[in-house]
């Protein structure tokens, strides 16, 4: 078994054609060009899929491999799966040659072996390269073919980096380096991903409401934070391809997301220096100031300084870049425990909206305390995951509810100020 840890891109034919060039000037140590097929299988009902499990056949050259992939995980952006390859004599799959381990504890095996069934192809050219950067080997791979699922087709134009040895930070720095040609942005769905939305036609994708962020129980402050960039991050990541599909409102939950990100950021600024966190800022203001007007995805998601935003937040949590900038005081908060940083923090939530709403305000005022209300519902998705959808979901839809002007305003806020807090310790800290 081998972890496959990758940052995939998607790119247009502008920058497919531009980045060859790009990384013949890089320590470039192997690579060639490859014509690759590959055949996905699953279940009619769709068993692997709902365990996040991938698996294919591949051939090249007359040589043939089944791949498994099982659910991986993210860090700062960067994706992490198990992966088991079994050289195959030809192109039948035959899953009895995988270790038995690899399957989830309630997957039967022997029940699905007959149901096994291929459901869509990928097929394209890789032109790859082995790089050595830095104390790491990374490939570069650029994909261009197609994936077919009956009669639907659909493209693939593609950047892959993989890391085959060294850390995953050096594979953010030398993305950093491509930036420079034009046309990329981060891909959010793996080719199977893709393959399965055109299998079952689901080629729209529609803007969700934001969630509630959940760590484990005993999460540290610092934990709680890697949590929320990371969670904003996945956010960030949707309401991008639905701006590219066309959902109307795309824009402006790309523009939500990157409001969260800055509250996450001041959230925790009580720990975490304004200097930790300057360039960041610096870079999400111009960001914004570009979106201030309606856009095409396409005229802002392929700019460099979109797509280096991007990475740069992904490095700063991957690198943990705000610790050099905290004395051994907010260390030690760090260390300290989210779930109570959360119950605090809540309740300054309400004291600050307590003051914005204690009392009833013309259409003017409502207007004008627009931003400080999206700001604690934010806080409010952010600090809750310790509690019950049931107890936390009702009472943010209150403030969501005013926040939309779903009704009289004044009848709204009366709601939402009276409403039943369902933290812990609330009546201390109010």
């Amino acid at each position: 078994m081998t972890v496959e840890i990758e940052l995939k891109f998607i790119a247009t034919s502008e920058a497919v054609a531009n980045l060859p060039e790009v990384i013949s000037r890089l320590s470039v140590e192997g690579g060639g060009v490859q014509q690759l097929s590959n055949t996905y299988y699953d279940t009619a009902d769709g068993v692997l899929r709902g365990h996040r499990i991938g698996l294919r056949v591949r051939g090249c050259n007359d040589a043939w491999e089944m791949t498994l992939k099982s659910a991986g995980n993210t860090v700062g952006g960067v994706a992490h799966r198990a992966e088991h390859n079994i050289p195959l004599p030809s192109d039948k799959l035959d899953i009895s040659l995988l270790p038995a381990d690899v399957w989830p504890t309630d997957v039967d095996v022997s029940a699905i072996l007959t149901k096994l069934q291929p459901l869509f192809t990928t097929d394209f050219k890789r032109q790859s390269w082995l790089v050595k950067f830095q104390q790491s080997l990374i490939e570069i791979a650029i994909d261009q073919g197609h994936i077919t699922a009956g009669d639907a087709s659909e493209a693939i134009s593609e950047l892959e980096m993989e890391l085959k040895q060294g850390n995953a930070a050096d594979m953010l720095t030398l993305a950093q380096q491509l930036t420079s040609v034009k046309g990329l942005r981060l891909g959010s769905q793996s080719k199977a991903a893709r393959g399965y939305r055109l299998l079952n036609g689901d080629t729209s994708i529609a803007v969700t409401p934001m969630n509630v962020l959940t760590v484990h129980e005993r999460a540290t402050v610092e934990q709680g934070l890697e949590g929320a960039l990371e969670w904003v991050f996945a956010y960030w990541q949707h309401n991008e391809a639905c701006w590219f599909a066309g959902e109307p409102l795309a824009q402006s939950a790309v523009i939500h997301s990157l409001t969260a990100i800055r509250q996450i950021l001041a959230l925790f600024g009580g720990i975490i220096p304004r200097k930790a966190t300057a360039p960041l800022r610096e870079r999400l203001t111009e960001l914004e100031q570009q979106l201030e007007v309606t856009q095409q995805a396409e005229s802002i998601c392929y700019q460099p300084e979109y797509l280096q935003l991007k990475l740069a937040l992904m490095a700063w949590v991957m690198n943990k870049g705000w610790r050099i900038f905290v004395d051994d005081k907010g260390k030690q908060k760090l260390a300290g425990s989210f779930k109570r940083f959360a119950d605090i923090m809540l309740s300054r939530c309400k004291s600050e909206l307590k003051e914005a709403f204690n009392k009833s305000l013309s259409n003017e005022g409502y207007n004008d305390q627009q931003p400080r209300l999206e700001r604690q519902i934010i806080n409010f998705y952010l600090l809750s995951g310790a509690y019950d959808d049931e107890l936390s979901l009702p009472y943010i839809d209150v403030w969501q509810k005013l926040f939309q002007a779903q009704g009289d305003r004044d009848t709204l806020r009366r709601n939402a100020m009276e409403y039943p807090l369902f933290w812990l310790n609330s009546s201390q800290h109010v």
